[in-house]
Protein backbone atom coordinates (compact mmCIF):
# COMPACT_ATOMS: atom_id res chain seq x y z
CA UNK A 1 0.00 0.00 0.00
CA UNK A 2 2.85 2.42 0.75
CA UNK A 3 4.36 2.04 -2.72
CA UNK A 4 0.92 2.41 -4.30
CA UNK A 5 0.27 5.56 -2.27
CA UNK A 6 3.59 7.07 -3.38
CA UNK A 7 2.78 6.17 -6.99
CA UNK A 8 -0.65 7.84 -6.81
CA UNK A 9 0.39 10.82 -4.63
CA UNK A 10 4.01 11.66 -5.49
CA UNK A 11 3.89 15.19 -4.08
CA UNK A 12 2.72 14.09 -0.61
CA UNK A 13 5.59 11.78 0.34
CA UNK A 14 9.30 12.61 0.39
CA UNK A 15 10.72 9.22 1.48
CA UNK A 16 9.62 5.59 1.24
CA UNK A 17 10.55 2.76 3.60
CA UNK A 18 9.60 -0.81 2.72
CA UNK A 19 10.00 -3.57 5.31
CA UNK A 20 9.90 -7.30 4.61
CA UNK A 21 8.08 -7.02 1.29
CA UNK A 22 8.57 -7.81 -2.38
CA UNK A 23 6.75 -4.63 -3.38
CA UNK A 24 6.47 -2.75 -5.54
CA UNK A 25 5.26 -5.66 -7.64
CA UNK A 26 2.54 -4.15 -9.79
CA UNK A 27 3.71 -0.55 -10.13
CA UNK A 28 6.90 1.09 -11.31
CA UNK A 29 8.56 3.73 -9.14
CA UNK A 30 11.86 3.59 -11.04
CA UNK A 31 11.29 6.99 -12.64
CA UNK A 32 10.41 8.70 -9.37
CA UNK A 33 12.83 10.97 -7.56
CA UNK A 34 12.23 9.69 -4.04
CA UNK A 35 14.68 8.21 -1.53
CA UNK A 36 13.77 4.57 -0.86
CA UNK A 37 14.95 2.21 1.86
CA UNK A 38 13.97 -1.43 1.48
CA UNK A 39 14.87 -3.85 4.27
CA UNK A 40 14.48 -7.61 3.91
CA UNK A 41 15.63 -10.73 5.72
CA UNK A 42 17.92 -13.32 4.17
CA UNK A 43 15.83 -16.13 5.73
CA UNK A 44 12.49 -14.63 4.66
CA UNK A 45 10.39 -17.40 3.13
CA UNK A 46 7.46 -15.10 2.29
CA UNK A 47 9.29 -12.17 0.67
CA UNK A 48 12.33 -14.13 -0.48
CA UNK A 49 15.56 -12.55 -1.63
CA UNK A 50 14.82 -13.78 -5.15
CA UNK A 51 11.43 -12.03 -5.18
CA UNK A 52 12.91 -8.87 -3.65
CA UNK A 53 15.61 -8.75 -6.34
CA UNK A 54 13.11 -9.52 -9.12
CA UNK A 55 11.29 -6.27 -8.30
CA UNK A 56 14.45 -4.18 -7.81
CA UNK A 57 14.06 -2.65 -11.25
CA UNK A 58 10.74 -1.09 -10.18
CA UNK A 59 12.51 1.10 -7.62
CA UNK A 60 14.62 4.20 -8.26
CA UNK A 61 18.24 3.30 -9.04
CA UNK A 62 19.25 5.16 -5.88
CA UNK A 63 17.14 2.89 -3.66
CA UNK A 64 19.03 1.42 -0.73
CA UNK A 65 18.36 -2.29 -0.23
CA UNK A 66 19.47 -3.69 3.10
CA UNK A 67 19.60 -7.42 3.80
CA UNK A 68 19.32 -8.50 7.42
CA UNK A 69 21.51 -11.56 7.64
CA UNK A 70 19.51 -14.33 9.33
CA UNK A 71 16.33 -12.28 9.57
CA UNK A 72 12.99 -13.74 8.55
CA UNK A 73 9.53 -12.44 7.63
CA UNK A 74 7.77 -13.08 10.94
CA UNK A 75 10.28 -11.07 12.94
CA UNK A 76 9.48 -7.82 11.14
CA UNK A 77 6.52 -7.68 13.52
CA UNK A 78 4.85 -9.49 16.39
CA UNK A 79 2.17 -11.38 14.48
CA UNK A 80 3.50 -14.90 14.96
CA UNK A 81 4.82 -17.42 12.49
CA UNK A 82 3.82 -16.93 8.87
CA UNK A 83 2.97 -19.78 6.52
CA UNK A 84 5.94 -20.46 4.25
CA UNK A 85 8.42 -18.49 6.35
CA UNK A 86 11.81 -19.87 7.34
CA UNK A 87 13.36 -19.92 10.79
CA UNK A 88 15.43 -16.90 11.77
CA UNK A 89 19.07 -17.21 12.75
CA UNK A 90 18.91 -14.07 14.88
CA UNK A 91 16.55 -12.97 17.64
CA UNK A 92 13.56 -10.70 17.04
CA UNK A 93 15.27 -8.10 19.21
CA UNK A 94 18.42 -8.23 17.05
CA UNK A 95 16.36 -7.92 13.89
CA UNK A 96 14.41 -4.97 15.28
CA UNK A 97 17.61 -3.24 16.39
CA UNK A 98 19.02 -3.53 12.87
CA UNK A 99 15.75 -2.25 11.39
CA UNK A 100 15.65 0.71 13.77
CA UNK A 101 19.27 1.65 13.13
CA UNK A 102 18.83 1.47 9.35
CA UNK A 103 15.66 3.58 9.45
CA UNK A 104 17.25 6.22 11.67
CA UNK A 105 20.31 6.40 9.43
CA UNK A 106 18.07 6.74 6.36
CA UNK A 107 15.93 9.47 7.88
CA UNK A 108 18.92 11.41 9.20
CA UNK A 109 20.66 11.29 5.81
CA UNK A 110 17.84 13.40 4.41
CA UNK A 111 18.33 16.20 6.97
Amino acid sequence: MAAQFVYENPSLIDQLILLGTTHPRDIDLSGRDIPVLKIYGTNDGVASQRKVQNNRSKLPSSANLVAIEGGNHSQFGYYGSQLGDNSADISREQQHEIILNEILQFIRADD
